[in-house]
């Protein structure tokens, strides 16, 4: 990857946190775009709709559900409401 891209850029940038993740470079700003907007409740079809998508079968790759804020909905005490 060429140092003056904005994959390169990332990328240095990335390693210099001390980060360990699967990708480095510019395509991981799309998925942490995406996964930000769904934590903030947007629609993945909005999430589509802001990164550019035809479909929202492309937006689902990259707006990955959060397992363990998904565990704790699922744990909540609803204290007899049902």
């Amino acid at each position: 990857m060429h140092l003056a891209t904005v994959g390169g850029m990332v990328s240095r940038r990335l390693h210099a946190l001390g980060l360990t993740l699967p990708h480095y470079g510019a395509h991981v700003l799309r998925h942490a775009c995406a996964r930000n907007l769904l934590a903030k409740g947007l629609s993945l079809k909005e999430i589509g709709d802001h990164l550019g998508h035809q479909s929202v079968d492309t937006t689902a790759i990259y707006a990955k559900v959060d397992l363990a804020a998904l565990r704790s909905v699922g744990d909540f005490d609803l204290e007899g409401l049902l």
